[in-house]
């Protein structure tokens, strides 16, 4: 019995596939999320609370689509984890703003606003949550630095593609 597999260029042009849309719908959500912030206009102090995870006592948590996005669009060059501060936080701000979650976009040090944009966050939390039952992935949101560290690893690997269990 003879079993005829896929060709590989088939699975890569449908994993590509697969992704092109999940980010495409991705990045819609991230500009619907940009534009009800831009509403309320919170400021950027310029202050590197943001990436600052130690010294200021907080986890930026993201999801793995998220944090797979980044590793698309930038590259990620060796950090200390240990170090606790976001490899992508240069001069106190963000490098890589145009693929940053939706933990940063919705993060400011503009205290007047934080009922506010906690808002925003938990709505668009829900909305990206409901990208991965769309696309029948697992939910994975978890701090964002060890992510980042074995996504950046597993791209190196093998390209870091996420797929659909029937993919």
């Amino acid at each position: 019995m003879k079993i005829d597999l896929p060709d590989n260029s088939i699975i890569a042009e449908k994993e590509t596939a697969h992704n092109d849309q999940l980010f495409s719908e991705l990045k819609e959500l991230y500009c619907l999320l940009e534009h009800e912030v831009s509403l309320i206009n919170p400021r950027c102090n310029k202050c590197g609370m943001c990436g600052n995870f130690g010294e200021y006592d907080h986890v930026l948590y993201a999801s793995s689509v998220e944090v797979d996005y980044v590793t698309k669009n930038v590259s990620v060059h060796d950090f200390d984890i240990s170090r606790d501060v976001c490899p992508f936080l240069k001069n106190d701000l963000c490098s890589i703003r145009n693929f940053r979650m939706l933990s940063c976009r919705a993060f400011y040090c503009d205290e007047r606003h934080k009922d506010e944009t906690q808002s925003i966050h938990e709505k668009y939390h829900r909305l990206i949550k409901t990208l991965y039952n769309k696309y029948h992935l697992e939910w994975e949101y978890s701090p964002f630095l060890p992510q980042l560290k074995r996504f950046k690893s597993n791209t190196l690997k093998n390209g870091n593609i996420i797929l659909p269990p029937d993919i």
